[in-house]
């Protein structure tokens, strides 16, 4: 089961959030729980460094006299990168703020009526339940990629492609909401990740189990998103098996 974290200093409505988070977890049985609650930053991050497991942590942005959500969630990301980080505020969209700090939230819930809190906190919780499914069948299988400080633990299935993108060793990874760059060798990557992957032209490398159709008379492949890569000569005489069916 994923533990779930929730931590405001308004501890009335960090009990509330729990009731109806347990609700929810019970009445569609979602893998998850039990439900923890704190009003102290240092301390969930304590407890969080001591057992380096993956969970689902709702966060408070505003903390007077501690440190905000947002940093506090950047700590976290240290001992679980995987995990799926909810923002509770009072304010409108922080996109931008999270984009700041480089995090990776799954949403952001406005302190509001219960009907309108039960209603996100159905929809992520569904969401995180989904996705931990999804990956169940990846166990193992992610691809680690360091970004400055950060590093990200991005499951193979999510990944289309990686692209060779100009000069200097520059790496394009596109999934299908997010493109990330970083510098890097496709002939490296290749070696790192094995069949998975296919090298069909020389500034595309993609992955077999994201390719729909191939187009062999216009040297294109097509990817379960519909977007298009294009496929070298030499590629076409070397289709792996796992495609043939695609032709």
């Amino acid at each position: 089961m994923i533990p779930i974290y929730v931590c405001d200093d308004e501890v009335r409505f960090a009990m509330r959030l729990k009731q109806m988070i347990q609700a929810q977890t019970a009445i569609h049985a979602f893998d998850m729980g039990p439900v923890y609650i704190s009003s102290n930053p240092q301390a969930l991050l304590e407890e969080v460094r001591e057992k380096k497991e993956r969970a689902v942590y709702f966060l408070d942005v505003d903390f007077p006299g501690f440190e905000n959500g947002f940093e506090l969630a950047l700590k976290i990301r240290k001992y679980d990168p995987r995990g799926f980080i909810i923002f509770i505020t009072a304010h409108g969209s922080l996109a931008m703020e999270t984009f700041r700090y480089r995090l990776e939230a799954m949403e952001y819930i406005v302190k509001d009526g219960d009907a309108v809190l039960k209603e996100r906190i159905q929809v992520c919780l569904k969401s995180i339940e989904q996705r931990a499914r999804d990956e169940a069948g990846e166990e193992g299988y992610y691809y680690s990629l360091k970004i400055l400080d950060e590093v990200r633990h991005i499951p193979m299935n999510r990944i289309l492609y990686f692209e060779a993108a100009g000069m200097n060793h520059q790496i394009c990874l596109h999934m299908k909401d997010e493109i990330i760059g970083f510098y890097g060798s496709l002939q490296n990557l290749q070696e790192e990740l094995g069949g998975r992957f296919w090298r069909c032209h020389r500034r595309c490398l993609i992955n077999i189990y994201r390719v729909s159709r191939i187009f062999v008379k216009t040297g294109e492949i097509e990817l379960d998103n519909r977007e298009r890569c294009m496929m070298s000569r030499r590629a076409r005489l070397d289709i792996p098996d796992e495609l043939k069916a695609k032709l």
